[in-house]
């Protein structure tokens, strides 16, 4: 034995004598519940939460195996319910055959009491607690590949971190909020009242409930509400109600302007939406002209009851790119091409082409192919069937970008809408390789906000009523968009950064409109009468560049040797999407791909990997 062998003996021998002394303290675990009894055998013995109990008894030197069973001894058939919190506080809701699944789970592990009672240096993972009914049984905190239970720290057989992480993603979110009602009524030709931006924080979401009068112009959204008339001195009034929430923060007053355009008077009444009626809690008067400065008290929340709610389960992260099927072998337009493909001029329709296409997708972590499609019986429509037959061999996605605007760039009627959807979801819909979201197929709608709400209600409910139903993303437009669309459509998404940032020095606007309107579009749920699934997509971007194009005078976005293309994926993951789409694959007249091509190489397809791995491995925002 050597010298160093012989102190690292010595070592562990003192270092067990310390913790088996009365002097050896057990520092505070990672929660304020007390230390369990300890029986004899060296199990931790059930109690209620609330009791407390007697000081812990020194640890044994050998670690002893123990099962679930021992902690807890009475019946697991009774558990209601299971919360599981994760590392952020976020709260999911575990019930029905999941709780069979996790309490099988805990059966078969072994927990080993560590020799020396250290808390870890982390904090848990995964908080899980039991309930029966109402009642909490047991709690248990997870950090790799050991639990605490009661401040009693077991190593697992099992590390069950990425077992919990799917639970989690299947799970419901739990959700404690309150409900604030904004009505705003005027005689005045107009009505506005803003948020500060720095506070929209605490306006989680927002959905317009209803009108009075007949207002020419009203709407709602996270950082504002209005209406308006086109003469003055009738009384029009717009509500809407808003998800608010600390997130962790402490309530502070929000800083708001009032403004009203031309003669008459205005009121703003704010309701907490909560008992069996709204509460009143403030009332705000204006008149004249002079914007009125004022602060929307939030702090009254704290002394009110706040609502539960639960967020449906979230979808499976999904990367998507758009594809566009349209092109020619002998059709490119090299007048207005500044590159070319690495693979050289290609037809839609080969097969091989789109063989190469998927395999190179797939090689960069993209799930899918949102194809534009142009109707039945168009070139798009024609090589469609093979893109999904090469797909369902690949095990890849793909679903169809619809391309609501004509030729002329206007609108299609609503008759065409309807036939083309019916024509796409019965004649695709049921492919192996076309996406489905609740069982139902997906369709991402181009400039879907050309087309009235009114118009949307009328072709959903006429395909509803014909035994189709589909997964719709409508396009959200503007810095602050409105969510009305949300109560007809599935979710929200963007297809041209531009339509968000004007140049590359204002990446800072996407991040923060992407965050916002994310959290707006993931906490919709709790102001439906039926909470649903209601999806964010964020969009990816490399650059942009049309000005070839005759007529176009859009603005230029630099790709800045990708710079612009991870700072885009950057924002994106901050905003925690559901699915990422990535523009494009293969538009080449605007300068958007991320194919392979002869200036670039396959640099766009190699940072795509990263920024996939990044994300589907748990990066950015949680």
């Amino acid at each position: 034995m050597n010298i160093s062998h012989l102190l690292f003996v010595v070592a562990t021998f003192v270092l067990i004598i310390a913790a088996c002394s009365p002097g050896f303290h057990t520092p505070p675990g990672p929660t304020a519940i007390p230390p369990i009894p300890v029986s004899p055998t060296g199990a931790a013995e059930a109690y209620p939460l609330n009791t407390p109990s007697p000081p812990a008894v020194p640890t044994a030197t050998k670690p002893q195996a123990l099962r679930f069973s021992d902690f807890y001894p009475g019946d697991a058939s009774t558990v209601t319910r299971i919360i599981v919190t994760s590392t952020n506080g976020q709260r999911y809701v575990v019930e029905g055959r999941a709780i069979a699944a996790f309490l099988d789970l805990m059966d078969s592990l072994i927990f080993s009491r560590l020799p020396v009672q250290v808390a870890p240096h982390l904090p848990y993972q995964y908080q899980v607690d039991l309930y029966q009914g109402e009642e909490p049984t047991l709690q248990m905190d997870f950090q790799g590949g050991m639990v605490g239970i009661h401040r009693v720290y077991y190593s697992l057989d099992t590390d069950v971190g990425e077992y919990l992480a799917g639970l989690v993603q299947d799970a419901p979110q739990l959700v404690t909020y309150y409900r604030l009602r904004l009505e705003l009524s005027t005689t005045a030709r107009a009505a506005r009242v803003t948020a500060h931006t720095q506070f929209t924080r605490f306006l989680v979401t927002v959905r317009q409930m209803g009108t009075q009068g007949d207002p020419a112009r009203h709407g709602a959204n996270v950082h504002s509400v209005w209406v308006g008339q086109e003469e003055g001195s009738d009384h029009v009034t717009v509500t809407a109600d808003y998800v608010v929430t600390s997130r962790g923060l402490l309530f502070q007053p929000v800083p708001s302007r009032f403004e009203q355009r031309d003669e008459g008077t205005s009121v703003l009444r704010v309701y907490n939406v909560g008992g069996e009626e709204p509460e009143l809690l403030q009332e705000v008067h204006h008149s004249g002209a002079t914007p009125l400065d004022f602060s929307l008290d939030l702090g009254v929340l704290a002394g009110r009851p706040p609502l539960e709610g639960q967020i449906p389960a979230r979808p499976q992260k999904m990367l998507w790119a758009y594809y566009y099927p349209w092109y020619y072998a002998d059709g490119w337009d090299t007048a207005i091409l500044q590159d070319q493909p690495l693979m050289g001029y290609y037809g839609s329709d080969s097969r091989a082409a789109i063989e190469q296409h998927i395999a190179q997708a797939q090689g960069a972590g993209i799930d899918g192919f949102i194809s534009s499609w142009w109707g039945p019986g168009s070139y798009t429509d024609e090589n469609l069937p093979t893109l999904l037959d090469v797909a369902q061999e690949r095990n890849f996605r793909v679903m169809i970008n619809f391309e609501l605007l004509g030729d002329a760039g206007q609108p299609r009627p609503e008759v065409e809408i309807l036939a083309w959807l019916r024509y796409a979801m019965s004649e695709y819909g049921d492919h192996p390789a076309y996406m489905r979201v609740d069982d139902k197929p997906a369709f991402v709608i181009w400039a879907s906000s050309t087309v009235s709400n009114d118009t949307w209600g009328n072709i959903r409910t006429q395909l509803r009523a014909e035994g189709l139903d589909a997964f719709l993303l409508a396009q959200f437009a503007g810095e602050w968009p409105t969510l009305d669309s949300l109560d007809l459509f599935d979710g929200l998404y963007q297809y041209n950064i531009l339509n968000v940032m004007h140049s590359n020095d204002q990446v800072d606007m996407l991040c923060r409109v992407y965050a916002s309107t994310g959290r707006a579009v993931r906490y919709h749920p709790l102001l439906m009468d039926t909470p649903t699934l209601r999806l964010w997509a964020a969009t990816v971007q490399p650059g942009y560049d049309d000005h070839l194009i005759p007529g176009r005078t859009t603005p230029i976005l630099d790709r800045q040797d990708g710079a612009l293309y991870r700072a885009t994926f950057d924002a994106a993951l901050q905003s925690d999407p559901d699915w990422i789409f990535i523009t494009s694959w293969n538009e080449w007249w605007e300068h958007t791909y991320i194919e392979p091509s002869e200036l670039y190489g396959d640099q766009y397809v190699q940072i795509t990997r990263v920024c996939a791995e990044r994300w589907k491995n748990g990066g950015g925002e949680q």
